[in-house]
């Protein structure tokens, strides 16, 4: 074999190891996305995930609302009115507390959370939780729901904390992907 038949034997070789590394490394992306909206019960510590804003929703109130936005980023008033009027629902397992999401305008990954009741005043700590679902020192916006939110920078509640009475697009600077646990109010 001459040497430049050689040379564009080898060129041929690493050019289809590079197609075929490329080709696989695309077909390990096409896989199904993880779960990226959890509901999280504040008092068991139970947590289960979805692919869908839409089934965390109807999970954590247990069928009630089932035509939540597909996508957390499409959340509005007018369901955060109904998820509070749901859990008013005699016989309602579940009251969502707050949501928190991953970005900025309620994008990217969310964790609701939900307990027995709601908060009861508004001026005291109704429940608390270290965050989870992959979600600590993620946090950049949230929801409020049947409470006011505090987020705190260190688990258990420690550290430096911000407190918020409505929902909020963008939890500022000084919280801004930090957040490692919150209380409920």
């Amino acid at each position: 074999m001459s040497r430049t038949s050689r040379i564009a034997l080898a060129c041929t070789t690493a050019l289809l190891a590079a197609t075929t590394g490329t080709a696989t490394a695309h077909a390990a992306q096409a896989g199904p996305r993880p779960a990226d909206n959890c509901v999280v019960n504040v008092e068991t510590g139970t947590s289960q995930c979805f692919a869908t804003f839409r089934q965390a929703i109807a999970a954590t109130t247990n069928g009630r609302v089932t035509d939540a936005p597909l996508s957390a980023k499409d959340i509005n008033p007018t369901l955060i009115e109904r998820l509070r009027d749901s859990s008013r629902t005699r016989g309602a397992q579940d009251v969502q507390l707050g949501i928190v999401y991953q970005h900025s305008n309620y994008g990217g990954t969310s964790v609701t959370y939900s307990a027995g009741s709601g908060c009861q005043s508004g001026n005291g700590r109704d429940y608390q939780a270290d965050i989870t679902g992959g979600m600590n020192n993620a946090v950049s916006s949230l929801t409020t729901v049947s409470c006011w939110l505090e987020l705190w920078d260190s688990p258990s509640t420690g550290g430096f904390h911000q407190e918020y009475q409505q929902s909020t697009s963008y939890v500022g600077d000084a919280m801004n992907d930090r957040a490692s646990s919150v209380a409920f109010l």
